[in-house]
């Protein structure tokens, strides 16, 4: 199957992102919002965000001049009713996302792949209220989509061949990396991510401190930045919500959020987006 149409619904900073993607590789995008009002909010902000890439030969200037032939969007559902795949990128809750995944099996055609970009949320469960099982799966990106390379695909039980076939071309047409992901709390990145950055803070609630930790993994595993650093790029806030999310699913202690984490996303600091976290910015 080729893909030539997207769709997507939920136009945050992922989906904005998801966009973007699209757009670059040369994709029609037709976007979907609940109301008018973050519709034409969210269109206008991706739009700037685009010319402003394009004058700094970060976007193709071709495609941000044709935008209006390129991208579309509607408050109402049935516009994506003959996308070829559609991404949905609304937030994190797993009956919102079910009742979606419902009404979209109901609009679009019986060809359309639709996908979800969830963290960690079971993507079978996702997709139970639907059908065309065969053509259901996790897409993945990770934040600022622009900027990161790799897409975990997530295949449940009944995606079939195709699909993941016709998807990982897709995310290469974008000049991305696939990697297949079990249907697990976390898929790959996020079960090991959090395991790792909840022990970090186990860690320094011990007395060691953020700038030691950090120097450790840097230097001694040889990652790009330390795991306080990384928590505060990727926003405390998202990184709890993954972690009660895992251990609710997974009934385990080491993914139980650390209280110095629920402790500063009570306090209002959610890392680099807020100007502070672990680190003052």
């Amino acid at each position: 199957m080729d893909i030539n149409t997207i769709g997507i619904t939920g136009l945050g900073i992922m989906g904005r992102g998801i966009a973007e993607a699209s757009l670059a590789a040369g994709y029609h995008v037709t976007v979907t919002e609940t109301d008018h009002v973050s519709l034409e909010k969210n269109l206008d902000t991706l739009s700037g965000t685009l010319q402003r890439l394009a004058r700094l030969k970060r976007f193709p200037v071709e495609i941000a001049g044709s935008l209006s032939e390129r991208l579309t969007g509607s408050s109402d559902l049935e516009a994506l009713s003959k996308c070829d795949l559609v991404i949905e990128a609304i937030p994190e809750d797993l009956e919102g996302k079910k009742e979606l995944f419902r009404r979209l099996d109901e609009v679009c055609i019986p060809r359309t792949i639709l996908a979800t970009n969830t963290s960690c949320l079971p993507v079978t469960e996702i997709g139970s209220l639907a059908g065309r099982k065969d053509k259901i799966l996790g897409i993945h990106f990770f934040n600022p989509v622009s900027l990161m390379k790799l897409v975990e695909l997530i295949k449940t039980p009944r995606t079939s061949p195709e699909t993941l076939e016709t998807a990982t071309r897709f995310i290469e047409s974008l000049n991305k990396t696939a990697v297949i992901a079990p249907d697990t709390p976390g898929f790959i990145v996020n079960r090991l991510l959090l395991a790792f950055l909840s022990e970090a803070m186990r860690l320094h609630e011990m007395g060691v401190s953020t700038e030691d930790i950090d120097r450790a993994v840097t230097l001694g595993l040889n990652h790009p930045m330390g795991p306080f650093k990384l928590a505060d790029f990727v926003g405390l806030d998202t990184a709890l919500y993954i972690a009660r999310s895992m251990q609710q699913q997974l009934n385990a202690s080491h993914f139980t959020p650390p209280a110095t984490l629920e402790k500063l996303v009570n306090e209002g600091k959610l890392g680099r987006k807020t100007g502070e976290g672990f680190y003052r910015y």
